[in-house]
């Protein structure tokens, strides 16, 4: 079978703001991937300060998160996934019960 990605970016165009679903047409293929890049490269000295308050344990109430904005045009792609969650759960579904 043959292996898919798509890409979608923010739209604010910033490549740092990027989603890429990774699926495949196999039958044995039961998972959609989802790779996401959102945090933009803070400089070195703010990311070792990160890093340091995050080896000592100290975690913020906020978290660190970012946004993507989607554009109404990647429907499309978001919609295939779920077509292929779809498909996924059909034959999860229709399988007979494993016997353990």
């Amino acid at each position: 079978m043959s292996r898919h990605e798509d890409l979608i970016l923010c739209d604010c165009f910033s490549t740092e703001h990027l989603m890429i679903f990774l699926y495949d047409d196999d039958p044995d293929w039961d998972r959609v991937y989802i790779h996401t890049h959102l945090n933009p490269d803070r400089g070195f000295w703010k990311r070792l300060w990160q890093g340091l308050k995050y080896a000592f344990g100290h975690r913020s109430v906020y978290g660190d998160f970012d946004e993507m904005i989607l554009r109404p045009r990647d429907h499309k792609k978001l919609q295939k996934v779920v077509d292929i969650l779809k498909k996924i759960e059909k034959r999860e579904t229709s399988k007979p019960p494993s016997k353990l």
